[in-house]
């Protein structure tokens, strides 16, 4: 079995070691798997991921761990094997410490308070979360786990990892039952928590800094709590008030008032929006009705032919919809954008297969479409031909459909 001195010492970041075995990666072409005598790299494993380094000169960028050996994953093969000096991505492992040790802090008192143990853990590169068996919390009840375990924080309480005997096992205060009946491991904050981990922690609750809560979610009877520790709050704080103050300043607000000056700008846009909605659909009837009192007739049908500039379908849809309230309609709808667009309608009580139409023309502009007997709409990349298909059209109306 590997030798862990991960566990050893967690904050050992650059050691010395002999190279017991370098062999290809079957699954990765280009990559190698090593196994080292010791290592001080984490391998991945109860929710946190491994750690990133090197090893000699060649890039650690996967650990994980099998049947009690744990293998390297690099990109490069070693020419040396003997006393090789090995570096652990330092910047990374506190991360992942802060952020695991948080967990534990986070999760003993919601444990404690509220009875719910932790039954899903994920440690992210972004964020962290953990599952609780409870379809939600108050704002308020999460507002005192944080405060809690920010206090907890703030007391700079030791962290120790214990390898119990059986009997000392049994008069533990466990948070949860181990996983594993041999070589149990548990990780101790004193006086707060006792669980069972394998994984890498600070040595003192303060070196956590901070944890925010910053999302809650419900998954089919779990409450999902997101949060962040460590620095990885504290930019997303800097995040977050360069962003408050940017509102305040573009509002003229104080930062204690964007919401209520967001909110209310929102509802002012809204209820613009919807008045220049009516405004645009009355000013559309109009336009709808000047079509049609002007539209050329063939034989008792009014035929509407209209080709727009900076128009998109939802326009010609709309239109189209409106058109065909009025009785005896036909309507060759097109728009010449960044496509080429057209839609073909009629009112009810005219008996024309639309779809018939605009499949006989629509090839004019390097197009296709389809749709129903009474609407159907189609695009091409022909611009230049748009007019033509629009004549076609016409003309096959009054010469083969009308």
């Amino acid at each position: 079995m590997t030798r862990k001195l991960f566990w050893e010492d967690q904050y050992l970041t650059s050691f010395t070691t002999d190279i017991l075995s370098i062999e290809e990666d079957k699954e990765n072409n280009g990559k190698y798997l090593i196994e080292l005598a010791e290592t001080a790299f984490y391998p991945e494993g109860g929710g946190q991921p491994n750690d990133e380094g090197e090893i000699a000169s060649a890039y650690v960028d996967y650990v994980f761990e099998t049947e009690g050996k744990i293998y390297h994953r690099v990109n490069s093969k070693p020419t040396e094997k003997n006393q090789v000096k090995c570096t652990v991505n330092w910047k990374r492992r506190h991360d992942f410490m802060q952020q695991h040790l948080g967990q534990h802090i986070l999760s003993s008192v919601f444990y404690r308070r509220f009875n719910c143990n932790t039954v899903g853990f994920h440690l992210g590169k972004e964020a962290v979360t953990i599952d609780l068996p409870r379809d939600s919390f108050t704002l308020d009840e999460l507002s005192l786990v944080e405060e809690e375990a920010n206090n907890i924080i703030y007391l700079n309480l030791p962290v120790s990892a214990l390898y119990p005997s059986d009997e000392e096992l049994s008069s533990l205060p466990l948070r949860k039952v181990p996983a594993v009946e041999e070589n149990i491991r548990l990780i101790e904050v004193k006086n707060v928590d006792c669980t069972p981990c394998g994984g890498t922690h600070l040595s003192h609750t303060g070196e956590v800094g901070v944890i925010k809560i910053i999302k809650l979610e419900k998954i089919r009877g779990i409450a999902r709590v997101e949060f962040l520790c460590g620095l990885r709050a504290f930019r997303d704080y800097q995040l977050k008030n360069e962003a408050i103050n940017s509102i305040s300043n573009i509002l003229s607000v104080p930062n204690a008032e964007t919401f209520e000056a967001v909110e209310r700008v929102y509802l002012e846009n809204r209820s613009m929006n919807k008045r220049l909605n009516q405004l645009n659909k009355t000013l559309l009837d109009y336009e709808v009705n000047d079509y049609y009192n002007n539209a050329d007739k063939i034989k008792d049908y009014s035929i509407i032919v209209k080709m727009f500039e900076n128009k998109d379908m939802k326009h010609l849809q709309l239109l189209s919809s409106l058109i065909n309230g009025y009785p005896k309609t036909i309507a060759l709808l097109a728009a010449k954008n960044q496509k080429v667009q057209v839609v073909f309608t009629r009112s009810s009580d005219v008996n024309i297969d639309m779809n018939k139409l605009l499949k006989e023309v629509i090839p004019l502009i390097d197009g296709k479409g389809g749709g129903t007997s009474v609407t159907a709409q189609g695009g091409g990349v022909n611009g230049n031909n748009l007019e033509g298909l629009l004549q076609a059209a016409i003309m096959k109306l009054k010469h083969e459909y009308v």
